[in-house]
């Protein structure tokens, strides 16, 4: 979590190299309880989800993080240097900070971008910058190297409309490939970058996204603590989007703005088309021409006078195209999310080169061609402004030879 300020940090990470005593482990937990329980009495929605959390004490690890089995791991010594120097809303400011990556549900939202492991650092700093808007309407504490909006490359545009994925994208998008991957490289001097030279400071712990860190217990066979498994923490995040829904109705509490919207889009869900999308192309691979299986999807050759018999298929991936709508309707931020939308996507199908036929259409199509890798994907020419006719970007799919399998639009309807 990046909600270690920078001389409290320093001092606390020393005190825990030194090892924290059983009085000050006690201490540190008394606190820790004391201020999850001052959020819950101000912001009772809150309550199922940060009494399903477990505490574990760490010294030495110098921050505060959560693992997606709603365990939060806290160093002693920093907690006491924090409660110390900003009194227990700090503490709460902790507290909500990482249930609401749980909530949110960002380690399977950092698995399904399929991107590579050494850049969950950077989809840790979108969903704090998310997170932390949270914290300042709750009026809680933001320390001075805590993640902003303010804090992010300003080139990167990015505001908290967006979804932690478009900030994602928007941040990769700026960066250079080596310091996307390895935080130490350095960022056209940003502040947040040089802050993420010390990933202490910055991780939040695989419950915001990317893989077990050494200090965390087994995700799965670990000890029977009361964690909560995937199945559980479904139920915690409906119930807890019910309570928010419902003291929004009471007028109870102070509710951040995203976490009504949170809230919203859980109990009123749109359909997924991602979700959508990769159920077709996983059906689709898993039934193509080949040597593998037989399915009536593909017919036999051979001819037996009153029967029909399947042929054999088998694995390959299928053609896809997109069309991207450039009309005038479209804003910065809409051309913006089809690209983050499309190199997810790319990430997904491109593993074997096959890439997308990428289409842009306003009142007219133009046929952009084949997109394999990320750099391709960004240096798509969004050129148009005209009017809407999606149907000639779907027209110059159906000329293509092969023709798709698969055609995604993206438009803002």
């Amino acid at each position: 979590m990046t909600r270690s300020a920078g001389a409290v940090a320093s001092r606390a990470a020393g005190a825990g190299d030194r090892g924290s005593s059983d009085a000050e482990v006690a201490d540190a937990r008394v606190w820790m309880q004391a201020a999850r329980a001052w959020v819950i009495e101000r912001h009772p929605y809150l309550d199922v989800a940060l009494t399903s959390m477990i505490l574990v004490a760490r010294p030495g690890m110098g921050t505060v993080a959560v693992d997606a089995r709603w365990r939060l791991y806290y160093d002693p010594a920093r907690v006491l240097e924090l409660q110390r120097a900003h009194g227990i809303q700090a503490l709460a400011g902790d507290w909500v900070h990482e249930v609401m990556h749980l909530l949110r549900d960002h380690p399977d939202r950092w698995e399904s971008l399929r991107d590579a492991p050494g850049r969950h650092w950077v989809f840790n700093l979108a969903a704090d910058a998310l997170v932390n808007t949270d914290v300042a309407d709750l009026r809680l504490p933001l320390l001075e190297t805590d993640v902003t909006f303010a804090t992010l490359p300003p080139a990167a545009g990015c505001t908290r409309s967006m979804a932690t994925e478009e900030i994602y994208s928007r941040l990769l998008a700026t960066m250079p490939p080596a310091a996307a991957s390895n935080p130490s490289e350095g960022h056209d001097g940003s502040a947040i970058q040089a802050e993420a030279g010390e990933m202490g400071e910055l991780d939040c712990g695989s419950g915001a996204g990317g893989p077990q860190r050494s200090w965390e217990e087994p995700l799965t066979d670990g000890p029977d603590d009361g964690s909560p498994d995937s199945a559980r923490a479904d139920i915690i995040r409906e119930e807890t989007a019910l309570q928010v829904r419902e003291s929004a109705r009471r007028g109870i509490g102070t509710i951040p703005r995203g976490m009504r919207v949170w809230a919203d889009a859980l109990l009123d869900p749109v359909v997924d088309w991602r979700r959508e999308l990769r159920s077709v192309v996983s059906r689709r691979i898993g039934r193509a021409a080949g040597v593998t299986d037989y399915a009536f999807t593909r017919l036999a050759r051979r001819r037996v006078p009153g029967f029909t018999l399947p042929g054999m298929v088998g694995a390959a991936p299928p053609r896809i195209a997109a069309v991207i709508d450039t009309s005038g309707s479209m804003g910065r931020d809409d051309l913006a999310q089809c690209l983050g939308d499309l190199l997810g996507l790319s990430r997904a199908v491109s593993a074997d080169g096959t890439g997308i036929t990428v289409v842009t259409c306003d009142a007219d199509a133009r046929r952009i061609g084949v997109v394999r890798t990320p750099a391709q994907v960004r240096g798509i020419p969004l050129r148009g402004g005209g009017g809407t006719d999606m149907t000639v970007g779907i027209e110059e799919c159906a000329r293509m030879r092969p023709r798709p399998e698969v055609v995604v639009v993206m438009t803002d309807g």
